[in-house]
């Protein structure tokens, strides 16, 4: 355990090893099988989740019953609902796994309150909370900018295989295109 925290750790900022210690007793170990949910609409999330394999989605679910995938989590993210648990409000996306998911568990207010105790824990914190706004806006220029296509290319060299791990209406979804849409764009490849 204390290898995997150090590793996901290290890639926001460098933390004394004392300051890993508390961070590592915070979070348990914890698996997730695939269509399990972290959070759930309506729910108050408590707690984050950092990823160590596989991959969970975030969605909306529209009053018809359909789904818009927002985001894929993989290895070495951090998900759960985090806007709903800053606000401290219901979570207005599911958070589902898509893959058998292996990571760590941790309270989101106990973090808090020890970023206010630890400063190297608060730089983590705005790390990586500029991390999840770099990708937010990354998502956004890519929708934007991007074909459906092209967009397809760039989350299979983000996600090595992900064509062999999820749902092809989940990929589709994330790409705001049907999935027989998605079936004529892997046709031309």
């Amino acid at each position: 355990m204390r290898n995997d925290i150090e590793q996901f750790l290290y890639q926001f900022t460098g933390i004394p090893s004392n300051i890993i210690s508390i961070f590592e007793n915070l979070v348990t170990y914890s698996e997730l099988e695939p269509l399990d949910f972290l959070v759930k609409t309506n729910e108050y999330p408590t707690d984050f989740f950092i990823i160590k394999t596989g991959i969970v989605r975030s969605y909306l679910e529209t009053e018809t019953g359909k789904e818009a995938t927002r985001t894929f989590f993989t290895s070495g993210q951090t998900t759960g609902g985090a806007s709903a648990m800053m606000r401290e409000i219901p979570s207005e996306l599911n958070y589902q796994a898509l893959t058998k998911v292996t990571g760590y568990r941790g309270s989101f207010q106990k973090f808090k309150e020890l970023t206010l105790k630890h400063h190297e824990l608060s730089i983590f914190y705005v790390k990586i909370l500029e991390d999840a706004y770099l990708k937010a806006e990354n998502i956004i220029l890519d929708i934007s900018m991007y074909t459906a296509k092209e967009r397809y290319l760039k989350l299979r060299k983000r996600i090595s295989g992900i064509d062999n791990l999820i749902a092809q209406k989940h990929i589709a979804s994330f790409l705001n295109i049907s999935p027989v849409q998605l079936s004529r764009i892997k046709k031309t490849l």
